[in-house]
């Protein structure tokens, strides 16, 4: 019985992640559990395991007295999210490309394969971005990771990282002909692929504010 509410939970868990990172859901969206036990089938036990691990991650907001609520947005919390992230994902990129094996290496180009090879659109869908391509970006990034020894500071940047998502799809709209994505992902494999580790992290550094940028100039019109 408890293998199988552990398993309820975390396929509950991974459905409204899923729904929240691909913008079923929208951001600061209240989540009251009468609708979620309607659209998820699940017990009021399991909904409450499921969110209580997306609070953990910043997905959700656990209110005192008035339930959960998917994270807000703002550009304020952009900007301290996107500093966070290029200080914890620098540090750990680095330490991650100095310890890394052949094996580690193998996994990068693996990962920048399949990300590459995945659809990224689909006109037969409302979200920006395919689930299968959104889950190789975040495989892709994390394989960049992960030869870190620091399993600490990997949490905390997968954590991050799953926050920045919601943001990240927010800056949709406004990449399409501002920047080249494959580049920027073929970079960080080139440089991690030849050890240079400083360059490497200062080329993710600029990946992770040029989405920051974005985002602050279109929410502004554009204007430089």
């Amino acid at each position: 019985m408890m293998a199988s509410s552990q398993t309820r939970t975390e396929a509950v868990y991974h459905r409204i992640k899923a729904d929240i990172l691909g913008g079923m859901i929208e951001p600061g969206s209240q989540l009251p559990f009468a609708k979620l036990k309607l659209d998820y089938g699940a017990s009021m036990g399991v909904l409450r395991e499921a969110l209580m691990r997306l609070t953990a991650e910043g997905l959700t907001v656990n209110q005192s007295q008035l339930g959960f609520k998917v994270m807000s947005l703002s550009l304020e919390d952009l900007v301290d999210l996107t500093e966070t992230r290029c200080t914890v994902e620098s540090l750990v990129f680095k330490d991650s490309i100095i310890n890394g094996d052949i094996d580690w290496e193998a996994r990068v180009v693996s990962a920048h394969h399949r990300m590459e090879r995945t659809p990224k659109h689909d006109p037969s869908e409302d979200a920006p971005v395919t689930a299968a391509w959104a889950k190789a970006h975040h495989d892709f990034h994390m394989a960049l990771l992960g030869a870190a020894k620091s399993r600490r500071l990997m949490g905390i940047a997968e954590s991050l990282r799953a926050a920045a998502e919601v943001y990240r799809r927010w800056s949709m709209p406004f990449e399409i002909v501002k920047r080249d994505v494959t580049a920027e992902h073929q970079e960080l494999v080139d440089l991690a692929l030849k050890r240079e580790a400083d360059a490497a992290a200062d080329s993710l550094r600029r990946h992770l504010q040029l989405t920051k940028n974005l985002i602050l100039k279109g929410v502004s019109g554009g204007r430089q």
